[in-house]
């Protein structure tokens, strides 16, 4: 069965290159920069000696790390409440959509991106804070009830 399979061969030998070429000539100048050297480039080309070294630990991209201590701060403060208002209160919703946001907002100032950590961390905070007043609500208007309830039946008797 082997010897079989090993005389098969595949005829005309693939594809090739597609008629024509590629594209027809080459472009002028081989390949080598542009005339006038790179664009910003230092005139007059490397500095003696080829480029400079990079710093120990490599060189970070624009933007990314850092990050903001008192940003990554209120973040992880206001994941606490969020969690906490999403667990002991009654309106969850709010609580853990501010605290996805909470979340997020910490990422972000982890990466450097303090406009969008501070604005997520803003809704962070509306939800949160929205969610705890609705929960104190809440319960409060329970409480009245259960007076009033109490009250009716007590009165009823």
């Amino acid at each position: 069965m082997m010897d079989q399979l090993s005389g098969v061969h595949a005829q005309g030998g693939g594809y090739g290159p597609p008629p024509g070429g590629y594209g027809g000539a080459p472009p002028p100048g081989g390949y080598g920069a542009p005339p006038g050297g790179m664009p910003g480039a230092p005139p007059g080309g490397p500095p003696p000696g080829g480029m400079p070294m990079a710093p120990p630990g490599g060189m970070a991209a624009p933007g990314m790390g850092g990050g903001n201590p008192e940003l990554k701060k209120q973040t992880q403060t206001w994941l606490i409440i969020s969690l906490v208002t999403w667990f002991f209160c009654a309106n969850g919703c709010f609580g853990l959509i501010g605290a996805v946001l909470s979340y997020m907002a910490g990422q972000a100032a982890d990466q450097g991106n303090i406009a969008d950590a501070e604005s997520k961390l803003k809704w962070a905070k509306i939800l949160t804070s929205v969610g705890l007043v609705l929960s104190i609500l809440g319960i409060i208007a329970y409480v009245l009830f259960m007076f009033v309830f109490a009250a009716s039946s007590a009165a009823t008797m």
